[in-house]
């Protein structure tokens, strides 16, 4: 799998742009409207915002790496009020941020992934939401075409679910989408997508090529407690002796 999201993105001048008209499709019905709200958009995610149906109060793209210039065409096409931040230190106030967007970006790291997701935590608002998009390292046709070789920065979903954890996150919404290679559902329409994906979860459930995941953020941290022991209940009837009892106490 092309891990680099813009790579398997047909052009956007093409009749038919399968993958994100698809993606625009699902992140629409996880949040049908950002009316009013405050969103950040980060990674590689321009291109495949709902542009008709998002209309937050205000729209911030960070950008994590200026030196990326191929990805910057697409802020021509788009009017977000344009950040360069570092992963580490969000240059937002703490809880100031309704909803955050991110799609894979290739130039960061799983250890700089966790630093990421702390960031967003003190940036999120208490009642603020994050999407993911990820990718999946169990992904099919990344294995058959020995794409995955290229791009290890990959994902497994019960691993992934320990970090959300460690980072003080809960996943509200999970989906695996692109079961099928880019090529394939470039060329196809929305609703040929759909059927596509409808086979692909029933034949391959664990092979979706991404990780289509909602967090939302944990206020406190999980307070661990050690088990208690069993009490067993004795079974065998004690006789007066033992207990030191009196007929006239019985």
């Amino acid at each position: 799998m092309v891990y680099d999201i813009n790579s398997i993105l047909i052009h956007k001048h093409e009749k038919k742009q399968g993958i994100t008209t698809y993606l625009q499709h699902k992140l629409a019905q996880i949040w049908p409207d950002l009316y009013g709200l405050s969103f950040l958009s980060t990674g590689q995610t321009l291109p495949l915002i709902p542009r008709n149906i998002w209309y937050p109060h205000d729209h911030i793209h960070g950008i994590f790496n200026i030196t990326e210039n191929n990805y910057l065409k697409y802020l021509t096409d788009y009017n977000p009020q344009i950040c360069c931040f570092s992963i580490v230190s969000f240059p937002f106030q703490d809880c100031s941020i309704d909803r955050i967007l991110y799609i894979h970006d290739k130039t960061i790291t799983k250890e700089q992934f966790d630093l990421f997701l702390r960031s967003c935590w003190k940036t999120l608002s208490d009642d603020g939401k994050i999407i993911l998009l990820l990718p999946n390292k169990l992904g099919w046709w990344s294995v058959i075409e020995n794409i995955s070789l290229r791009y290890r920065n990959t994902f497994f979903i019960q691993k992934l679910n320990i970090v959300l954890k460690q980072q003080m996150f809960r996943i509200s919404h999970y989906e695996k989408v692109l079961y099928f290679p880019p090529r394939i559902m470039n060329i196809a329409s929305l609703r040929t997508n759909r059927i596509l994906e409808f086979i692909g979860l029933f034949f391959v459930p664990f092979g979706g090529g991404y990780h289509l995941i909602e967090i939302e953020k944990n206020l406190y941290a999980p307070i661990t407690v050690a088990p208690l022991k069993k009490n067993y209940i004795l079974r065998k009837k004690l006789s007066k002796t033992s207990l030191n009892l009196r007929d006239s106490d019985s």
